[in-house]
């Protein structure tokens, strides 16, 4: 082999290992976003119980950005006054985006809400928690399918 098929061959894996770490940093993204997202489910499936058991409504407040939180109740001062009793974007990198601001939440034994829905995104796309009329929770992706969910219709 000469120099120059040499310097063509290590151009070449340069350029494929460049292509693998992006596409595994997408994918690392990706993945952040949707475990987030499926917390953020469990915590309203868990609200959701409360209210179902206890019979009584339980509206959700929103404080969005980055390190945003979303709760029940009272609504805090911050993120960090409001306790354990709420969830928490705990990565930098994801952002609490959009919060539809009707009086979403959960109402008593019939296991029926106030549809709404909730925004999670960062550098690989954004995915939308829905909440129907009848307390039906899912997740859907709102650009382009993402890890396997189906985007929004």
């Amino acid at each position: 082999m000469s120099l120059i098929e040499m310097m063509v061959v290590v151009v070449i894996v340069a350029m494929c290992a460049l292509w693998g770490m992006h596409s595994w940093r997408s994918y690392q993204q990706a993945l952040k976003l949707e475990q987030h997202a499926q917390r953020l489910r469990l915590y309203l499936y868990g609200v959701q119980t409360g209210a179902n058991n206890y019979n009584r409504s339980a509206l959700l407040w929103v404080m969005s950005g980055k390190g945003g939180c979303v709760g029940t109740g009272q609504r805090a001062a911050d993120c960090k006054a409001a306790g354990s009793k709420v969830f928490t974007v705990d990565d930098p990198e994801i952002e609490l985006l959009d919060f539809s601001d009707n009086a979403t939440g959960f109402y008593g034994l019939r296991n029926s809400a106030m549809p709404g829905h909730l925004t999670l995104k960062n550098a690989a796309g954004s995915l939308r928690i829905v909440l129907s009329a009848r307390g039906r929770l899912r997740i859907c992706s709102e650009n382009q399918p993402l890890l396997g969910i189906a985007s929004c219709q």
